[in-house]
């Protein structure tokens, strides 16, 4: 998947950017579902005890099932028995590059992959960043603007891959929703929270609303907007886009 970095600091130095992409292809290389060397292919292959994998993988499987316990079963890292950490993964990477970038003293960053936001500080003095929900249909327009400093971003929808998502308590896709952000302080949380909401449903948005710091915006298949108490907090006054609410 695409990864853009955007840096507003700094000395211009690229080292960090070297750093931080070496460790994103570490971790393809770990847990890749299509690429059959994998430490994931292998485990799911049977070829590799999960005891023996990569302490990172270890590390991976371990917060899933926390996640799992947390969500009461709207995501899990396990269909019909066989291991696929992605929903998780991605979201802990951003967090892993965030950190790496961070190590370097950058202050004002904008890192996107394949559409999960993590921000830091500002695009310019005193200018939050920008991030945009997509409209579900046109894809020229949002929906919502999010002011973002500081900030997670994630979604989880029905916009590139059709209904992808799936249940894990039925093995089925998701159908619900066409799609559910989630804006809060952790890039992982955000990311593992807008899959599961996203089968929740509807219900999602009470579920985020018991998180403290997090907000969450949902489309239903209706192209109707609903979204949590706080999130009008974090949207520019104008409402830029189309809106469907």
């Amino acid at each position: 998947m695409p990864v853009t970095v955007d840096l507003r600091d700094g000395d211009g130095s690229v080292s960090a950017l070297d750093d931080m992409y070496a460790d994103l292809v570490r971790i393809d290389r770990l847990f890749s579902t299509f690429l059959p060397e994998s430490e994931v292919s292998r485990i799911r292959t049977g070829s590799l005890a999960l005891e023996r994998a990569d302490p990172l993988v270890q590390e991976v499987v371990e917060l899933c099932r926390g996640f799992e316990r947390d969500t009461e079963g709207h995501f899990s890292a396990w269909y019909g028995g066989r291991l696929d950490p992605s929903g998780l993964v991605k979201g802990w990477a951003i967090a892993r590059a965030a950190a790496i970038l961070d190590a370097h003293g950058f202050r004002d960053y904008f890192i996107d992959a394949a559409g999960d936001v993590r921000t830091r500080g500002h695009s310019a003095p005193g200018t939050p960043w920008r991030v945009g929900i997509r409209h579900p249909l046109e894809r020229d327009k949002v929906v919502r603007v999010i002011f973002a400093t500081d900030l997670a971003v994630a979604t989880s929808g029905t916009y590139e891959k059709g209904a992808h998502i799936i249940d894990p308590r039925t093995g089925t896709p998701a159908t619900r929703l066409v799609s559910m952000t989630v804006v809060g302080p952790s890039i992982i949380e955000a990311d593992v929270y807008a899959t599961a909401t996203f089968v929740m449903g509807l219900a999602g948005l009470d579920f985020i609303e018991r998180r403290v710091g997090y907000e969450a915006y949902a489309i239903d298949p209706d192209m109707r907007g609903h979204w949590t108490t706080g999130f009008d907090h974090h949207c520019d006054a104008a409402r830029l886009g189309t809106l469907l609410d």
